[in-house]
Formats: structure tokens, sequence, C-alpha cells
């Protein structure tokens, strides 16, 4: 089936939609109050099953995220060229995923078990899948913009490859004035460039998500790529606390900040997943639409 660019919405979102609407909301706050006010008092354990509890959270956000957009790829058959920009898409939150089922199986190890130290290796295996997401996302992008563009095959893969370096570049560059300021000791080169890739990443497919959004007309295949914007600002806060912005602020302000880019994450997936089921409906809507006006035998 093919979708054109043109995705207004006509109609209004359906019950169903609302009602996720509602039920991100109330995972939102309950997020927020369990991460502030850290309810679950047991002792010398409370806050690791306090994290536990927002950790759930945020897994449920994340396997909504990825099994929706599963369900919006199904829509497209293997032959159509919007399903490598869907299926890859899909991929990476499935890599997200697995990153977030894998920092239980740390935080188990290296805080649990190891309490009261509380020291996870600078690299993880959670990091190769970040890493994997971000290369899906990128590569999903880079097919959405090839079936918009519709540029020359050389030109295509120029395009991606400067995408790519100036993604290593622009984190280069920072982790390279980040050391020179005196910023992030007691981090090898490799844990701060890794650590200052992931804004840069977020920074620039957002932008590159936010201008998909104004080209498919504010319409719904342009909204599942907001969480990569959300994504973008959650890892710029907790980046500035990383390098020790912390030094330079207000306890109160450090507490805000850091809730606000806890919520913006959790935000960031749940955005994703209520529009990948509103981009969903509105697709099977057209669906229901073409069978009632098809002329009857």
């Amino acid at each position: 089936m093919n979708i054109s660019l043109e995705t207004r919405p006509g109609v209004k979102h359906s019950k169903r939609v609302w009602n996720w609407a509602l039920a991100a909301a109330l995972a939102l706050a309950a997020f927020g109050w369990v991460y502030y006010y850290e309810p679950l008092q047991t002792g010398a354990y409370s806050s690791y099953w306090n994290d536990k509890i927002t950790d759930a959270i945020t897994l449920l956000a994340v396997f909504a995220a990825a099994g929706l957009s599963l369900n919006l790829t199904r829509h497209y058959a293997p032959s159509e060229p919007p399903r490598r920009v869907w299926a890859t898409f899909t991929l990476g939150w499935w890599a997200w995923a697995a990153s977030e089922s894998l920092g239980f199986i740390y935080d188990y190890f290296y805080w649990y078990k190891s309490y009261p130290d509380y020291t996870v290796p600078e690299i993880t295996v959670m990091d190769a899948f970040w890493l994997l997401g971000y290369f899906f996302f990128g590569l999903s992008l880079y097919h959405q913009f090839r079936l918009i563009y519709r540029a020359k095959g050389g030109q295509k893969i120029a395009a991606y490859l400067l995408f790519i370096a100036a993604i290593l570049l622009a984190a280069f560059g920072l982790t390279r004035w980040a050391l020179d300021a005196g910023l992030g000791s007691g981090n090898t080169w490799e844990g701060m460039y890794l650590g200052i890739l992931y804004p840069v990443l977020d920074l620039l497919e957002g932008a590159a998500a936010l201008w998909l959004f104004f080209l498919f007309g504010l319409g719904y295949l342009g909204r599942p790529w907001w969480g990569l914007i959300l994504f973008a600002f959650a890892d710029g806060i907790a980046t500035f606390f990383w390098l020790g912005g912390y030094n330079w602020v207000s306890d109160q302000t450090y507490y805000t900040l850091d809730l606000l880019a806890n919520l913006i994450y959790l935000a960031g997936y749940a955005l994703t997943a209520l529009a990948l089921l509103a981009a969903h409906e509105h697709i099977e809507r057209g669906i229901t639409a073409e069978t009632q006006n098809a002329p009857q035998p």
C-alpha cells in the first residue's frame, strides 16, 4: 500500500488513543513521584528498589514503542519502499529495548549484589545496543529521505556518509573541548567520547526528525519521529551534569533539572508509542474506507 506525504488527520483520535494517552500521563506522574520522593522504604536497598520501579515504567514504554512500530511496519508489503523505512525504525526501538532490559541485569550485579559499592563499567554491552539503535534510526532516516528527494544513487550514498561523518566529527570536537576544559574528570577518552556522542546523535537525528515532521505536512507519519527530539533534550541535560555541570548550579536546580531530564526521557518513549498507534489507526481507517468504497461485484 502506498501512503502519500499528505497525512494530516481528517478525523479525531479514537477512544483507544485517548486511553493510551491517559495511561501515558499516569505513568509519567507515577514515575515522577517515585523518582523524586522514593516512597518505597526497604532499608539499605530503598534507592535500588525505587529505581527499579521507575526502570520498569520505562521498560513498559520502550516495549510499547517497539511493538507498535512493528505493527505499523506490517501495513507495508516487503516490496514497498516504505517498508524499509519502518522496518529499520522498528529495529532501532528493539535495540533500545534490549539495552533498557540489560540495565536491570547490570544494576543487579553492580549495585544490588555489590552494595554499598556501585561501579558500573564505563563501557558496557548496553552501549553496543544503544549505538545499534542509533544506527538503525539513522538508516531509517536515510531511507525516508531517499523516498522524498529521490536523489541519484551516488548523491544518496554521499549524503549518508556526510551525515555519519558530521556526527563523528562533532563528537570528536566536543570531546577534545571537554578534556581541554578539564570536564568529566576520571573518565577515559573513550568513555568521554561515547558519553558525548549520545547527545550529538540525539541532536542531529532529532533535527532530521523535525525536518521530516514538517515535510509530512504535520501529519501522522511524521509524528513517530518526535521521540528522537525529546531524547536530544533529555540526554543534553544528563551530559551537562555528567561533565560536571552540577557544580555550577544550586542543589535545588540540579534536582529539578535531573527530574525534568528523566521525565522528558520517558516522554520520548511514550510520545513515540502514541504517535505510532495514531499512525496505525490512520492507515486502518484508510483501508476501511477503501474497502467500503470499492465497487461491489
